[in-house]
């Protein structure tokens, strides 16, 4: 069973950050470009749903599989890279699932017409849902350098 968590949470984590850092890229250059978003809002809805459908389910499965994975361990003579594994980690998940959902909530009501509470423009939402999937990206990267090196 911990050798299929462990399949899991990597596959997680992969699929996490590399999405996060395509997506980002791609919304990052189609704002930058100088078009309008709302010529490119087929693209924007597929990447907010793959975002919501597939990202942020598999960030849950990470975290399920993180917590079962260190429950394993002995929690008195449990080294610092995997306690900071599993509170750095926990909480990057967990903002990233609050930040990304309500940006991609706002810009799916944005690109669907609706009014929002503080009308921004859609290049903005865009922009600002890049740097959380960017921030979130970085994050994780660094608890993987944490744990790869395998800090005391």
């Amino acid at each position: 069973m911990y050798s299929i968590s462990y399949i899991l949470h990597i596959v997680g984590i992969a699929l996490w950050i590399g999405s996060f850092a395509a997506f980002g890229f791609l919304l990052r250059s189609i704002v930058k470009k100088g078009e309008r978003l709302d010529d490119h809002s087929f693209i924007l809805e597929k990447i907010r749903r793959w975002v919501n459908l597939g990202i942020l389910p598999g960030l849950f499965i990470v975290l399920i599989t993180g917590v079962f994975m260190i429950l394993q361990f002995d929690r008195d003579s449990m080294p610092f890279y995997l306690s900071f594994m599993e509170q750095a980690g926990t909480m990057i998940i967990l903002l990233t699932i609050v930040f990304v959902s309500i940006y991609s909530r706002k810009m799916g009501k944005k690109l669907n017409g609706a009014a929002l509470k503080k009308d921004k423009p859609l290049e903005s939402l865009a922009l600002m849902y890049t740097n959380f999937m960017f921030l979130s990206a970085a994050l994780s990267v660094m608890v993987i350098v944490v744990v790869g090196l395998r800090i005391i």
